[in-house]
């Protein structure tokens, strides 16, 4: 049993060894043939080859050498098939260009200098029309009845007048308002027209338009000044009160219809611009001669006064200081 059990151990020993070394040898020829390379186990055989001569031998780390000599001869050649495309391609775009009728890339380049583009938009004139139509909103909406009573007053309704007087007077704050208003609102109608008749020349254009309000105001300031000293000096306060109401009754209707003409004026086209004027102005000179109507009409029963008086009154005090304050403006600050 012992002899049995030994004879298998050698035979089966045999056997695995001879395997081994005929997988040595298939493999030793199998890189012998890849890489035209005679490889021998043991290090003193030479190889001989018609160029060169090679001693080397089969170990784990050749393996891997030979694997990293393959991969850089592969990424090599795709660097060298690269490199070839490319340049075909910039070959050919350059032979297109050069082909090209309407493309000249032979002779130098040719550039010209840009100016930057002086912008002039409306965008100020907008936003201060935006101002003004929120300072008429606002007061509509607070001032209501003060505003309705306003054009009741002025169009003379079946209502006592004296009532609505007495009620338009006795609100000081909303009077206040709509004179700062009529200021405003005029003052811009105003600047509009040099704008298009007179352009600037020594002031900034948008600086203008506050120097027009301002002047407005201080010229009714002014005026209502005067008026109260000629009443306290004369004796007759209650009726330069009642010229005054009339004066500043008819310059806030005058500065709310003024509002709807400015915004024509600002943004319509130029060909109209001639016609707005002029319906415009038509539309103040009525509202002018209604207020000298209402202001006879008024001190006639305070004292007796002649036609051809207050008509000599309202050009000398009324028209020719407007005229002379236009010219000075037009000829020496603008």
């Amino acid at each position: 049993m012992t002899r049995y059990f030994i004879t298998t151990f050698l035979l089966t020993f045999f056997c695995a060894y001879l395997h081994a070394q005929q997988q040595s040898a298939s493999l030793t020829q199998v890189r012998t043939d890849t890489l035209g390379i005679k490889l021998k186990d043991s290090p003193g055989v030479k190889t001989k080859s018609p160029k060169v001569v090679i001693h080397r031998v089969i170990t784990p780390d050749t393996s891997a050498i030979l694997l990293k000599d393959t991969t850089r001869l592969n990424a090599d050649s795709i660097k060298a098939t690269a490199h070839r495309i490319i340049k075909s391609y910039h070959s050919f775009v350059d032979s297109l260009l050069a082909s090209g009728k309407f493309i000249n890339v032979k002779d130098p380049p040719i550039f010209f200098g840009a100016e930057g583009k002086q912008i002039t938009g409306k965008e100020f004139i907008f936003y201060s029309l935006c101002f003004v139509i929120l300072i008429l909103g606002i007061f509509k909406t607070f001032y209501n009845n003060y505003f309705n009573n306003l054009f009741r007053v002025f169009f003379n309704t079946s209502i006592r007048q004296t009532q609505l007087t007495d009620q338009l007077l006795q609100a000081k704050l909303p009077s206040f308002i709509l004179n700062i208003f009529f200021a405003i609102s005029v003052g811009f109608y105003v600047w509009l027209l040099f704008k298009h008749y007179h352009p600037p020349r020594l002031i900034n254009n948008k600086l203008l338009l506050p120097f027009c309000i301002a002047g407005i105001g201080a010229l009714y300031f002014i005026k209502y000044c005067i008026l109260k000293f000629m009443g306290w000096m004369s004796g007759m306060q209650q009726a330069a009160d009642n010229y005054i109401f009339v004066i500043f009754l008819v310059n806030k209707i005058t500065g709310i219809i003024l509002v709807p003409f400015s915004i024509l004026l600002a943004f319509s086209m130029a060909a109209w611009t001639n016609y707005i004027v002029t319906f415009s102005l038509l539309m103040m000179g009525l509202f002018f001669l209604s207020r000298y109507i209402k202001t006879y009409g008024v001190l006639e029963y305070r004292f007796p006064l002649e036609p051809l008086h207050f008509v000599i009154y309202v050009t000398a005090v009324e028209i020719l200081p407007l005229l002379i304050v236009y010219k000075l403006v037009v000829d020496y600050f603008i």
